[in-house]
């Protein structure tokens, strides 16, 4: 189907540059999906700002910002350039180029910085003076390396070339469902290490997907995301995969973006009947909400809203109208699990709910609070892995 190409905006009036007041407000509430990171840094012109911004958001280049500095390390412990995300109770990643580390307890704070443990450093060495960024992925690597899992990479030929998945056996007692993973916006398959444990127990074979335009896969023509309006294509294939290689029927797991893809797949592809169950942590229900959430929270002009809603839509060849999965709550015909943080500062959290409303027979969501965009696991492992096992052992 051909998208109607969206009106174009007119004219509108220069933007003009952060104060120095409001600029560590733009680098904390940059839009970062998919737990990874996105600095809405003006130019001159609400044109030129909202160019930027559509570019950040589709290009498929990691450019996230690394906006923490690694201050001191002694005796098991850093100092960190002090953020919100650092101030939860809870363990994180810290990445840093060619690094990451998995960090515990906060242990002091003052006005600028935290002090956390360091519980274990998979790669790299922390040096005073790197710059870094945090995330919910506290594990890194593969899973044997990371959880102790048997694995295999194999590859899954897809629309545009093959595409690198792990293979996870089930640990627990062999059933023909296989659950397929699929990771958030500029994020990776690491995402899925943290419940890759609980999935193998509960029996069912895990794929951990990429798709097109992750590091190492194939590109598209533009080398852009298309918010899950292509990339279902990809996990579609997976589907096919699984179901030539054994299993009945699928489980769709996806984070953040993933989610997103997961329920284009659900709309658009045949695989769809494949489709036994599916579980969403932080889904993006509705980008152009999303995009609404964050110009409110850094109080820019209503005419730069309305210029970035413009280029995302022109560059995607799609209404941001028809990525709006409330519009077709209706249509879900599979058991889905939820897991949302009220606190998410990444993602709008009230099209999530306004979905689950809609379908109370099928939709089971849970919440925490003040944990963060895909940290319900980080603040509350065992709530998390105890739904999860339960939902999985529902099916």
């Amino acid at each position: 189907m051909t998208a109607e190409t969206p009106a174009r905006p007119r004219p509108v009036p220069a933007t003009v540059l952060p104060t120095s007041r409001r600029w560590p407000r733009l680098a904390a509430y940059g839009a970062v999906f998919g737990a990874a990171g996105l600095a809405l840094l003006l130019p001159t012109s609400t044109a030129g700002a909202a160019w930027y911004f559509a570019g950040q958001l589709l290009d498929a280049e990691d450019n996230r910002p690394h906006p923490i500095r690694i201050r001191e390390v002694t005796d098991g412990r850093v100092r960190l350039t002090r953020t919100d995300d650092l101030l939860r109770p809870m363990p994180l990643g810290l990445a840093w180029p060619g690094g990451h580390a998995r960090l515990g307890d906060v242990v002091d704070v003052d006005r600028t910085t935290v002090v956390r443990e360091v519980v274990h450093v998979s790669r790299g060495v922390l040096r005073p003076g790197v710059r870094a960024y945090s995330s919910g992925k506290v594990f890194d690597g593969d899973p044997r390396s990371a959880r102790g899992l048997g694995y295999s990479e194999i590859l899954i030929p897809g629309e545009l070339g093959d595409l690198a998945a792990w293979f996870v056996p089930a640990t627990g007692l062999p059933r023909d469902t296989w659950i397929i993973a699929v990771h958030g916006w500029k994020s990776s398959r690491e995402d899925a290490l943290r419940v890759l444990p609980v999935l193998a127990a509960s029996g069912m074979p895990t794929l951990v997907v990429s798709y097109r335009n992750d590091a190492g896969a194939p590109a598209s023509a533009d080398r852009c995301h298309h918010l899950g309006h292509t990339e279902w294509s990809d996990v579609a294939a997976a589907v096919r995969y699984a179901r030539t290689h054994g299993a009945r029927d699928v489980v769709l797991y996806g984070w953040s973006m993933g989610g997103a893809i997961v329920l284009n797949l659900l709309r658009r592809a045949e695989e769809a009947k494949d489709v036994r169950a599916v579980v969403l942590d932080s889904p993006v229900i509705d980008w152009a909400e999303t995009l609404r959430m964050h110009a409110r929270t850094l109080r820019l002009p209503r005419a730069w809203l309305s210029t970035a809603l413009w280029l995302v839509q022109h560059r995607l060849g799609v209404r941001l109208d028809d990525l709006d999965h409330r519009r077709y709550a209706a249509d879900l015909r599979v058991p889905t699990l939820v897991f949302l943080d009220r606190d998410d500062r990444v993602v709008a959290t009230a099209p999530t709910r306004e979905f689950a409303a809609r379908r109370p027979d099928l939709v089971t969501i849970l919440e925490t609070e003040s944990c963060g965009h895909c940290h319900f696991w980080n603040r509350a492992p065992e709530r998390y892995e105890t739904a999860l096992s339960d939902f999985l052992g529902s099916l």
